[in-house]
């Protein structure tokens, strides 16, 4: 790893106390010319620092995505994935589904920005340059369709607790695949596979993840429904929801972490609504089964239970 690349891990590390020149060159074991050296290499990419005689260098604002620093957090974990990193593309589950059986082994892609972010039922997702966390862990697998469709629900449980292990809030889910935060929205997931039809089983399995860091401004559309999260570390963020999903999606069809899907549920006991066949049904979240299927109680009385689609909580009178 060179001199640049342990300097920018520093910085991010040190947040926004900074670091001395001083104090990097001992923890580098370099000297105070290379430190300077690496500072500007850094400027010249367009990374923001600060620096001020007796307090050092700090970040001056969110830094593009570190794949050095993401790497060193894989291995202080004892996780092994390839791992790559882009200022901006259009999709990181599109280029997932580009490169296809071409991945051998789990690959994690990260994003700075997304120009075509994508969600679920067709929609877009908003992935502003440096804001969010904007991901996909792909790997291959022999897992049948039914048990792949899982992998959503894994997700939202690794991503929350990464969130709150990066120092951040405690998060709810909403089924199937929303995290949220006070009543907003701060993350949704898309899992997708590339499917082996002969076999029913899917051969790579694609969950893709934004999460909504510092923005503050959202398209009108979901200007009231979405929220964000805080300052956190992009690239510890990033290596944390691989440390916590990864073992998920390798033990699958395993659900043992539906115990705490379902304790953060923010549809269980609340008013509901979702549609089928282009009807609108009103019920309550009764259960989350062992499939993560959701059970509810129209208000006619009888049960249904969901296996895909989307609801809504409806207002508390």
């Amino acid at each position: 790893m060179s001199t640049k690349d342990r300097v920018l891990i520093r910085l991010e590390e040190a947040g926004p106390q900074g670091v001395s020149g001083e104090a990097l060159a001992k923890e580098l074991q370099v000297s105070r010319a290379a430190v300077w050296k690496a500072i500007q290499a850094l400027r010249a990419e367009g990374v923001a620092i600060e620096s001020a005689p007796g307090s050092g260098y700090r970040l001056a604002g969110p830094a593009s995505l570190s794949r050095e620093g993401i790497l060193r957090a894989l291995e202080e974990a004892g996780i092994s994935v390839d791992v790559e990193t882009f200022r901006s593309i259009d999709s990181t589950n599109s280029e997932a589904r580009r490169r296809g059986m071409e991945i051998r082994r789990p690959l994690l892609l990260a994003a700075d920005e997304q120009t075509a972010g994508r969600g679920r039922q067709g929609r877009s997702f908003y992935s502003p340059s440096l804001s969010g966390v904007y991901l996909t862990l792909a790997m291959p697998t022999r897992l049948p369709l039914q048990d792949a469709a899982l992998a959503t629900q894994a997700m939202a449980v690794a991503a929350a607790r990464a969130v709150e292990e990066a120092g951040g809030p405690s998060l709810s889910i909403k089924w199937v695949n929303d995290l949220f935060l006070d009543g907003r929205k701060v993350a949704g997931i898309l899992t997708e596979a590339v499917s082996d039809l002969e076999a029913g089983q899917a051969a790579l399995l694609i969950c893709g993840i934004g999460l909504n860091l510092t923005t503050e401004q959202f398209p009108g559309a979901i200007d009231e429904t979405a929220g964000s999260l805080g300052a956190l570390n992009r690239s510890r963020l990033c290596a944390l929801i691989v440390k916590n999903a990864l073992p998920l999606f390798e033990a699958l069809p395993d659900t043992g972490w539906l115990a705490e899907y379902r304790a953060r549920s923010l549809v269980l006991g609340r008013r509901l609504v979702f549609e089928k066949n282009g009807v609108s049904y009103h019920c309550v979240g009764e259960a989350i089964d062992d499939r993560g299927g959701l059970t509810v109680v129209l208000d006619h009385g009888d049960k249904m239970t969901l296996t895909s689609g989307e609801v809504s909580v409806r207002p508390e009178i």
